[in-house]
């Protein structure tokens, strides 16, 4: 069973590699506001990429809860055949049922653009129609990808899975960057395409030469690995549901504000989720497989102690980055964003948006990790429940806070916080997972700890910002980011160092276990 070191080692892995693909995710969305800004057309092309991209994200978020847990309740019955018919059968049922979806959007594509943004002219929704017919079909590779990512990561192979969204996000870049003048939003759909069938084409060779399984037409499986594949993958289809009708009702909302609205909350929502991905995501990514094999060996006390290891490791890493991103919004926002279409007075306001959303960031980290407990203790039906009151949530306060309280755009990441904070008090009530186990009292000083480390790091970036005005360039920027964080990571650790809270030697974690994958 992995122990702290081995998680953080994991998580040091999957977080440098996925860095990489998030990094390039961003330049993503750099390069299509370069050409597109903030505008009438950006709004175009998200409104069709809307549903498309909320379901590939939902795969890359959440398809390794059912799948790795599955792949490792298989391999725990040490037959190797039965690995290989689970392996196929995934990427069957998976690839076709994506396809059937894929075929349904595209037909329906017309009635579904104009109930995500009724507030679009006529000449708008039909160009958004036109995209949207062809970015379905995008979801179809995506998928079959998410399901070599996590065979790959239920045999403890890290590296790659976790580097693949580069492939992807670097040719949707190159489309952009060569194709844009010549193609328009034509380049955008080949990036895609291109992107998804890259990811197939390296995780399936990675497969083939080093691990013993093979491809077979297999559409059929029995047995209960198989039963809590479909219970999951069911709670999983209702949860998307919920969430991509949160998605339209969101975009309804913002299609009803001023212009570039949308935009700015789509991008808002993005920059945040990667980055609870970026740490939350690496973290459990690393503990799941040992999160799911002690759960399906019945050893729960192993279990508990992988998973408040996972929640320790999370918070430290996460804290100081929510400390960041409130002190620091127009700054990174700068940096991300103001070049090309992208004006001054567009930096402002998705520092604005930006600063809002990064209040849910430690909450919306913390659903991600209790998922991973949840599907890999095989309790996707909580998981379910939790999920969709968290989605209804969001829902009513986003009408309560931008509908009747009229408070604009930041009512919307608003309304996230609230559902979010709610949410976790009723799990915890619940205690779902045995929270209340993991979450004890030596714990709670951990967090508070934590909290004034945080608080210390972000009066560091007042004062550095009261005697050190924001630069007027580019490179100023750039640096005057990179010394405030370096200082207010210096405060932060030595915060927890001098509270207790961590030691000196638990620095050196990642520098042991040389065996770890």
């Amino acid at each position: 069973m992995p122990t702290k070191r081995q998680i953080l080692r994991g998580s040091i892995v999957v977080g440098a590699l996925s860095l990489v693909g998030s990094v390039t995710g961003i330049l993503v969305e750099t390069a299509i506001a370069a050409k597109l800004g903030m505008s009438e057309r950006s709004d175009v092309f998200y409104v069709a990429y809307t549903l498309p991209y909320a379901i590939t994200t939902l795969l890359t978020a959440t398809g390794q809860f059912s799948l790795v847990p599955f792949f490792a309740s298989i391999e725990a019955s040490a037959k190797p055949q039965d690995l290989a018919r689970g392996f196929s059968y995934a990427v069957n049922m998976v690839g076709a049922g994506l396809a059937a979806v894929a075929v349904l959007g595209a037909l329906s594509a017309p009635w579904l653009i104009e109930g995500i943004a009724p507030g679009l002219s006529p000449a708008q929704r039909a160009v958004s129609t036109e995209l949207a017919r062809w970015l379905f079909f995008v979801i179809v590779p995506a998928g079959i990808a998410e399901v070599l990512r996590s065979f790959l990561l239920s045999r403890r192979s890290f590296a790659l899975p976790s580097a693949a969204g580069f492939f992807r996000n670097f040719a949707v870049i190159l489309s952009v960057v060569l194709g844009f003048r010549s193609f328009g939003y034509k380049s955008l759909i080949l990036g895609y395409f291109a992107g998804h069938l890259l990811q197939v084409a390296v995780l399936a060779a990675k497969i083939a030469i080093s691990f013993p399984v093979r491809y077979r037409p297999v559409i059929a499986g029995g047995g209960e690995p198989f039963r809590n594949l479909r219970g999951a993958g069911a709670a999983q289809f209702g949860v998307a549901a919920g969430w991509q009708a949160l998605v339209i009702v969101e975009r309804i909302i913002a299609s009803f504000l001023p212009a570039g609205t949308l935009t700015a909350l789509n991008w808002g929502t993005k920059i945040m989720s990667t980055m609870a991905e970026l740490v939350a995501g690496s973290v459990g990514t690393s503990a799941l497989p040992g999160l799911s094999y002690a759960a399906a060996r019945k050893e729960e006390a192993e279990q508990q102690r992988t998973f408040k290891n996972t929640l320790e490791i999370a918070l430290v890493l996460l804290t100081p980055l929510v400390a960041f991103c409130l002190g620091l919004p127009r700054p990174i926002m700068r940096l991300v964003f103001e070049r090309g279409n992208f004006t001054a007075a567009a930096t402002t306001q998705m520092a604005t948006i930006f600063f809002y959303y990064s209040l849910s960031l430690l909450l919306y980290s913390a659903a991600r990790i209790l998922a991973f407990q949840l599907f890999a203790r095989v309790e996707a039906a909580n998981y379910f429940r939790f999920s969709i009151l968290q989605h209804a949530l969001t829902v009513t306060f986003d009408l309560l806070y931008v509908g009747v309280l009229r408070w604009g755009a930041k009512g919307i990441p608003l309304a996230l916080v609230t559902s979010l904070t709610l949410s976790l008090i009723w799990a915890y009530r619940k205690n779902l997972c045995d929270l209340g186990a993991a979450l004890d009292k030596a714990f709670g000083r951990f967090f508070v700890k934590n909290l004034l480390g945080a608080g210390l790091a972000g009066a560091a970036l007042a004062g550095l910002r009261f005697f050190i005005p924001l630069p007027a360039t580019g490179m100023g920027n750039f640096l005057y980011l990179l010394g405030a964080c370096g200082a207010g990571s210096a405060v932060f650790f030595g915060a927890l160092l001098a509270s207790k809270a961590i030691s000196m030697s638990e620095f050196r974690l990642a520098a042991g276990d040389r065996d770890q994958a």
